[in-house]
């Protein structure tokens, strides 16, 4: 099986990085997403060309903040590597607070629906992480534990696992994420004409990819434990669970206040 590492190829000189490669193919397909709804949906096709721009790039910093701050002991002794972002380590569930951050502050600035911009997004920012999951596959980032099962895959020298596993055989925890999250990305376009109220697929997505990684954690092979010997990401999980539930609540309670007037 070819696994490129950090540099997915070269063109002369010029090295390709395979997480930047799989950055600019999940905006590429998220802008054709985004764009093709809002104008279905009548938002102006120039404002959500603009909000996914600046979401990714939120994205990008609040996942790199997310890792270093959990592994700041290690970059307060190596600082220059805190903007090394080519050389791994992006935290999906921190891209998604910096991307929804940026996402509410540039609805609110062109006074756009803040629930109904969300519901848009939803489907492109799942598939996005489902590529950037098959980037980290790719280079042996984000594995899982090792394994003797017939899926546990063994990675190269050149690759993040590498350097900690050697050649002992892992889970590709990545590629079983990426799968879900298609899955959900499946099953958001074929909820999204029947959603009870603005803002149900990007809370149901939450949701479900919350559930998702929270189950998949138990073999990560690369993630801090903590209280309750659950791993940081299980904890975000769950506190992401528990407000995405509530926020459905109120929207919920919203709709039928609205109904009953």
């Amino acid at each position: 099986m070819w696994f490129p590492g950090p540099v997915l190829f070269r063109i002369g000189p010029i090295p390709i990085n395979t997480l930047g490669a799989s950055v600019a193919l999940a905006t590429l397909f998220g802008l054709w997403l985004i764009n093709r709804e809002a104008k279905r949906q009548g938002i102006q096709a120039d404002y959500m060309v603009e909000f996914a721009i600046y979401c990714v790039l939120g994205g990008v910093l609040g996942a790199r903040l997310w890792f270093v701050l959990f592994k700041w002991p290690y970059y307060a002794a190596h600082p220059a590597e805190i903007f090394m972002v080519w050389m791994g380590g992006l935290a999906i569930q921190g891209g998604i607070l910096g991307g929804t951050l940026v996402g509410i502050w540039l609805a609110k600035k062109h006074k756009l629906p803040v629930w109904q911009v969300a519901d848009i997004v939803a489907p492109a920012l799942i598939l996005g992480m489902a590529i950037g999951r098959i980037s980290d596959f790719l280079t042996g980032d984000a594995y899982g534990i090792p394994s003797n099962s017939i899926l546990a895959v063994s990675y190269p020298p050149g690759t993040f696992v590498y350097n900690i596993f050697g050649s002992t055989p892992v889970l590709p925890m990545p590629l079983f994420e990426a799968i879900g999250d298609l899955i959900i990305f499946g099953f958001l376009l074929l909820i999204k004409y029947r959603k009870p109220f603005q803002g149900f697929l990007f809370l149901q997505m939450l949701i479900l990819y919350s559930t998702l990684r929270f189950t998949l954690e138990f073999w990560r092979g690369d993630s801090l434990r903590t209280l309750l010997n659950l791993k940081v990401a299980q904890l975000t999980a769950l506190a992401t669970i528990i407000l995405a539930i509530g926020f459905m609540i109120g929207r919920y309670r919203q709709m039928k206040a609205a109904h009953r007037e």
